[in-house]
């Protein structure tokens, strides 16, 4: 018997037609998929205070750990849309077990790792395993009424932002000199409990043989290709949207402990803290304040003021010199983050069919993990030969920018 069938279902209102699509989420299955992205986090925050001291352990130079989160970014660069149409033609189920089991792989082979090539090995799996987000917003948008989306994407994206807090913390904890592998190994034990629940609970969200398209080809250069066919169109401006956001971002992200230790002489301790606080923000925004926002501003207000609001984070970073001041703009790049992302992935959601939704996610997916890849190494220069402050007051200009000229090309119905 389908699962949906009797387990509880998180409530939303009929569309237009007077049925929810799909009938809701199950209860059961919206746990899953949140516990999926809440686990990708936590593994990502405890890799980030490890990762680099192990790869030093297997002989990278700081060039070459650098490198790493390179490797990452461009799997998913690479593998969003494609796991994106594979979810469209085959199910969202398989995919995100598929990726689930990926993610632990990829712990796994971190924790066991012999040599260098073995950890750039598990990264690269990591990034491409990472890219199910789109699907995961997918399987949310096939059961929901489109006005509610940005709501739930919202709460998916708590988990992001919880999973940013705890993940440090535990992998500092975690991590020994005489155990460096045990960090990781937590992270696949996690993953496999992730796994087991996905395959009890989370059922289909698409009816087999549901696609009333032709079958594409799953190959990245046909996905990308469709961005030429979309030109001019709102999908096409959340890829703008995308790129903008996260360069800044990423940018802010990679220099942020170069910054303060220059400024403040904060240690990485102290960076810690904050980058829980940013946590704490991220989550808090999406859970409490996107709802209301959306409920009253729509979607794209509330995306326009999420950039606005992350933007004046930037300033105060680039400018500031003080405590308060990091602080303040820790707070606003955090809630401008939980504005902005759940928003982009309603949008697109909204102005996608069920044929081409998880591709289309998976496309903004993509322009993001590009932004992630060229970003920290612009900021790297910029922080380097410009001033301490450039990556950020750089970062505010572009997401300024795509505020205003960019977001308002984007048409939704109320």
């Amino acid at each position: 018997m389908d699962s949906s069938a009797v387990e509880p279902v998180l409530p939303v209102p009929p569309t237009a037609s007077g049925d929810p699509p799909g009938g809701g989420v199950p209860i059961g299955a919206f746990a899953t998929i949140w516990l999926a992205l809440f686990l990708d986090l936590l593994a990502f925050g405890i890799i980030i205070p490890v990762l680099p001291f192990y790869a030093t352990h297997h002989g990278a130079s700081p060039a070459v750990v650098s490198l790493l989160s390179t490797t990452f970014s461009f799997s998913q660069f690479v593998m969003s849309p494609v796991l994106g149409r594979i979810s469209d033609q085959f199910g969202r189920r398989p995919v995100m077990l598929v990726s689930i089991a990926g993610s632990c792989a990829s712990m796994l082979v971190l924790g066991f790792a012999g040599s260098l090539w073995m950890v750039f090995l598990a990264r690269l799996v990591s990034g491409a395993c990472n890219a199910n987000v789109s699907t995961a917003n997918a399987y949310v948008a096939d059961r929901v009424a489109p006005k509610e989306r940005a709501r739930y994407m919202g709460m998916m994206g708590s988990a992001i932002g919880l999973g940013f807090v705890f993940g440090p913390a535990l992998g500092g904890l975690l991590s020994s000199a005489d155990h460096p592998e045990r960090p990781f190994l937590f992270a696949a034990a996690l993953a496999a409990v992730n796994w087991v629940m996905a395959f009890f609970l989370l059922p289909e969200s698409r009816k087999p043989g549901a696609s009333a398209g032709p079958q594409r080809s799953l190959a990245p250069w046909h996905a990308f290709g469709r961005l030429a066919a979309v030109r001019g169109t709102p999908l096409a401006a959340m890829v703008v949207v995308a790129f903008g956001f996260f360069f800044a971002f990423a940018a802010m992200e990679s220099t942020f402990a170069l910054l303060t230790e220059a400024r403040l002489g904060w240690d990485a301790r102290h960076n810690g803290y904050i980058f829980s606080w940013i946590g704490v923000c991220l989550a808090a925004s999406q859970g409490v304040l996107l709802p209301r926002m959306v409920r009253r501003l729509g979607e794209r207000s509330t995306l326009v003021i999420g950039l606005f609001v992350q933007g004046t984070g930037l300033v105060f970073a680039g400018l500031g010199g003080s405590v308060l001041a990091i602080i303040a703009a820790g707070t606003c790049v955090a809630c401008g983050n939980g504005l902005v992302t759940p928003s982009t992935s309603a949008i697109v959601s909204r102005v996608s069919t069920a044929d081409d939704q998880g591709l289309n996610l998976g496309i903004v997916q993509s322009a993001a993990a590009l932004a992630r890849i060229i970003g920290p190494a612009i900021a790297g220069v910029l922080f380097e030969h410009v001033a301490h402050g450039a990556p950020m007051l750089l970062g505010a200009a572009i997401v300024v920018l795509v505020a205003i000229f960019v977001a308002p090309r984007i048409q939704l119905e109320r």
